[in-house]
Order: C-alpha cells, then sequence, then structure tokens
C-alpha cells in the first residue's frame, strides 16, 4: 500500500508537471495506457493520480471519454484569483512583521533569480516568481491557509502555462516585488500589504486581457 501511495504521488507531480510546461496543453485527452507508459508504471498510480487531479478542477474525468486537462477560462480565472486576493495580503502582512534579515536576504536572492529570467521563458519566471511567493506564505503559522494558497497557485501555473507575460508586466512584477521587499525592510505593514493587494490585482487584469486576445485574436 504505501508504495501505491508513492508511485501515485509521483505520477500526480510528473502530470502536473508536463501540464504546467506545457507538454500537455488545455484540452488534451490524458490516455492511461499511454501515461503509464510514459512514466514508466503500471496503470493504477495513472488512474488514482488523475482522479486527484480531478478534485483539484486540473482534469476532467467524464465516462466513456476518459480524462482531459481542464480548459482555462474566464470563470476559472476569477474563481482563482478571488482566493488570491484574499490570501496574499494575509500572509504578506503576518512576514512582514516578522521578517528576519535572513529571510529578506532570501528574498532578495530569489528576486535576483527571478530578475535574470527572460521575459519569453515562462516556465522558469512562473516557477521562480511561485518560490518567491512561497517562501513569505510558508512563514505563516496557519498550515491549512497555506495548504489553500499553494493548491490554488499551482492550478493557476498549470492550466496558464499558455497565457504569455507582456512585456510591462514582466516589469511590473519585478518592480512591485521590489517595493515588496523595500517596505519589509522599512517595517512598513501597511506599504507591504497595499503592494501586494495592486500586485494580485494586476496579475489578473493582465491574465484576463492575455487570455481574451487569445481567444479573439484581430
Amino acid at each position: 500500500m504505501a508504495k501505491n501511495v508513492g508511485d501515485t504521488t509521483s505520477i500526480y507531480s510528473r502530470i502536473l508537471g508536463d501540464i504546467g510546461t506545457g507538454t500537455f496543453p488545455g484540452g488534451t485527452r490524458l490516455k492511461v495506457q499511454d501515461l503509464a507508459t510514459r512514466y514508466g508504471t503500471s496503470i493504477i498510480p495513472v488512474r488514482e493520480a488523475l482522479r486527484l487531479l480531478q478534485g483539484e478542477g486540473i482534469v476532467t474525468i467524464e465516462q466513456n471519454k476518459g480524462a482531459t486537462v481542464a480548459t482555462f477560462d474566464a470563470e476559472s480565472l476569477r474563481d482563482i484569483f478571488e482566493v488570491l486576493q484574499l490570501m496574499e495580503p494575509y500572509f504578506v502582512e503576518t512576514f512582514a512583521k516578522s521578517c528576519t534579515e535572513a529571510d529578506l536576504i532570501e528574498l532578495e536572492r530569489i528576486q535576483s533569480e527571478l530578475e535574470a529570467v527572460s521575459v519569453e521563458d515562462k516556465v522558469t519566471f512562473t516557477g521562480v516568481d511561485l518560490r518567491f511567493h512561497e517562501f513569505m506564505a510558508r512563514k505563516h503559522y496557519n498550515r491549512r491557509a497555506f495548504g489553500i494558497w499553494k493548491l490554488q497557485r499551482r492550478i493557476l501555473n498549470a492550466l496558464a502555462m499558455n497565457v504569455p507575460i507582456s512585456r510591462a508586466r514582466h516589469a511590473e512584477v519585478l518592480r512591485e516585488h521590489r517595493e515588496l521587499i523595500d517596505a519589509f525592510r522599512k517595517s512598513d505593514i501597511n506599504g507591504a500589504v497595499e503592494t501586494i493587494k495592486r500586485h494580485v490585482h494586476g496579475a489578473g487584469d493582465q491574465m484576463h486581457l492575455q487570455l481574451m486576445t487569445m481567444r479573439n485574436p484581430r
């Protein structure tokens, strides 16, 4: 049983990773036997992993049709960003009150890594950006809240990988991250909270615009 659980967790992570890197974009049929062959495993952990992904809204499973990667749409975007708009300020406020010099040095290190990533390399940029936000969120005492937040970010990153980041938004992300770090250094709690609110709202607006542009190209 323990081996099955481990296999399922591993296959879950690998399918999620392939969705997140665009190997399996939205609308892709996921055939159990093909996935088992791809990952060198049996069909049982693949089926269990697909059920987990279905529970998270990343995969849909229909009778006689099998599993399909969910399509990212305006409704999904709205739901996820409503959660993030509530939770990110909650984490940032606590981080601003309790962060140490060592915490800020690590946040600076992640930020410097992010600034070195090209706007065209969305996979890398998204991964490092997640680490920046996760570093702050993970410091919060509420493990349940952190788990909910991380799930929503994981879904967002997986399903929105094919939505490009504009150059203007790329620059805003880097600037707003720096504003956050400056606010932390100044112990400016209100400034940090207002910055993260603007940051999350801007991310949602930009992603919605890009999504609509992709759906309705000129």
